[in-house]
This record gives C-alpha cells, structure tokens and sequence, in this order.
C-alpha cells in the first residue's frame, strides 16, 4: 500500500471513530471504482473527508459519494455540498453511513430521497471466537454448517473470479436479478487490500457448490457477492462457504462481520431478497439501517441534460440485451 493510501485510510479511520470506517471510504475501493469507469477525488473538508466518485458528459458532471462523507454529520454534508458547488457538480448524490435519524437534516439542506445503490439494511456478527460463534447461530444453520463439513465439504480460500461469476451467474437465473460479471469481481480482488473468495467444493469430485466473495478493512468483514448453483444440497456447500468466511474473518482479528444487504424489516416474501434475508437472520446478528440515499441538485438544467443521457443509454442497453 503506498504512503498516499496509508495516509487516506488511517485519516478516515480517525474521523469515523467510534464507528467502524466504511470501507467504501477507502483508498482502494476508490482505486476499483476508477477502474469501473468513474472519475474519483478524495476531498479532505475541514474535519471530515470523503471519497468522490464523478462521472457525466464533457463538462457537466454528477458527483456520487457511497457511505460518506466522513464523518456523516450535517456540517461535514455542508461542506461537501460547497466543494460540489465549486466544481460545479451538476447534482449530488449521498449515501451516508449514519442512521435513518440524519433525514431531517439532509431534507433541511435541500436533498431529496432516491433510489439507494447500497444497502439500506444489514445484518452485523458481533465476532466471537469461532467455536463460540457457531454456537450464537439459529438451530437450523448450525445444524447446516456441521453437517456439511461432517460430510466433507471443504471451502478454498483464494482469488477464484471466474468461478464466483459461475455461481453467481446461477443466482442471477434463479432470482432474475442482475449481478456484477468476472471484469469487476477481478477488479475488487486486485485492487482492495485484503480480498479473497471462499468456494466450496464436493468432497469427492472437487464439483464448486457456492462461493462467497469477503473483503476486509479496518476490523470489518464484509460478505460483498456470493453465488450458488443448488447441486448437492445434501453438502451444505453454501453453509460452508460463508461459515469458512466468516470464521476466517474472526480468526484474523476481524471484530465484527457485514452480511452486506437484507430486507427492510416487516418485508413479506414478495420482497426479491425475501430467501436471502431469511438466511442471513439465522445468523443471529444485529439488524442496521442506514439513511439510504439522498440527492441534492446544484444545476436543474445541467441535471437534466445528465438524465437524458442516462436514459438514452439504458435504452441502448435494453436493445442490445434484446438482440443478444
């Protein structure tokens, strides 16, 4: 890690303290989302930082800014409108990593509520050592995660893109949503810090029966993408891999573990994340909720120029799904 990336981090550390320090924050996930076709800056404001993602046409820009700033308070979320202003940024987007209660102060700057990219609830595993940790879990998945590996399945820890892309490319058939492709999960095992794949495999043909994709920073894990294809049930290989993970992260020192991404609570099974949401509350973690997403417009006009251009290539794109 270069001295630059030493420097950012460790800052946005201290600023986030108490709070664990988002790694969406961080120098590397800058690093992939610049490879991901974004222009970033890391802005530091007076006593708050954050990690700026640009992209728009010739000059008119939008400015998006995931689980920042940082520190998420109203007068750090006043600075960076300013800088905003000052480039002038077209709009701006935000998604702190604050609880639903910063709304009222983000409605009085002027933001308005959209559409979230990330998460807005989460499950969160308090650590434990790995034998106590197991035995925090719902009935159901420690009886899931013992019975696979008393059958043998066993989970590869590595750097296995194409094989999350496989797995992955089962869940995307089965629920109809859309995941990231090979390109970008090669990205986030390159470019993040610590980044790795847990595969699980059957334990006589070495069949792949899931994969969970896991980053690290700052004393977090963080379960980012995970894929299975339903082979062998009777293997619990999706039970392994996240248990291989997540035991993984609190062998390591991790102090907690991000399930990244379930349900709004009260959601009812005609949620698309119903199942997953399921799963990941027999883990026995504590629910998180987040503001959600928040745009403010600096240039009606420039803002409106940068929609019709969006809209333009969600077309093309919806064409060209067609044709293929």
């Amino acid at each position: 890690m270069s001295t630059d990336a030493q420097s950012w981090d460790s800052d946005v550390e201290t600023l986030a303290a108490p709070s664990v320090a988002p790694l969406l924050q961080s120098w590397g996930w800058g690093n992939v989302q610049a490879k991901a076709g974004w222009s970033v800056e890391r802005v530091r404001l007076k006593d708050a930082m954050a990690s700026v993602q640009l992209r728009g046409i010739g000059g008119v820009r939008e400015a998006y800014v995931p689980r920042g700033p940082v520190p998420a308070t109203p007068e750090a979320i006043e600075r960076l409108i300013e800088w905003a202003r000052e480039r002038r940024a077209a709009r701006l987007r935000i998604e702190p990593d604050a609880s639903p209660e910063l709304a009222e102060a983000l409605k009085a700057q002027g933001f308005e509520p959209v559409s979230p990219v990330q998460p807005s609830h989460s499950v969160i595993l308090d650590m434990k050592p790995p034998d106590e940790l197991l035995k925090t879990f719902r009935h159901g998945r420690r009886y899931n995660i013992r019975a696979g590996l008393k059958r043998g399945t066993v989970a590869e820890e590595g750097r296995d893109a194409a094989e999350l892309e496989r797995q992955s490319a089962a869940v995307e058939r089965r629920e109809s949503i859309s995941l990231p492709g090979r390109a970008y999960y090669e990205l986030l095992l390159n470019l993040l810090p610590w980044c790795r794949t847990y595969v699980a495999r059957h334990p006589e043909t070495k069949e792949a029966l899931a994969a969970v994709l896991v980053a690290r920073h700052a004393g977090r894990g963080y379960s980012l993408f995970a894929g299975r294809t339903g082979k062998h049930s009777e293997l619990m290989g999706n039970d392994v891999a996240w248990w291989t993970a997540i035991s993984s992260c609190a062998d390591s020192g991790c102090h907690d573990f991000d399930m990244w991404g379930v349900p709004p609570p009260g959601s009812g099974p005609e949620h698309p994340w119903h199942g997953l949401g399921v799963f990941k509350s027999e883990f026995n973690g504590r629910e998180v909720a987040y503001t959600g997403a928040w745009e403010i417009v600096l240039s009606k006009t420039a803002a409106r120029l940068l929609s019709l251009e969006k809209s333009a290539r969600s077309r093309v794109r919806g064409i060209r799904r067609n044709i293929s």
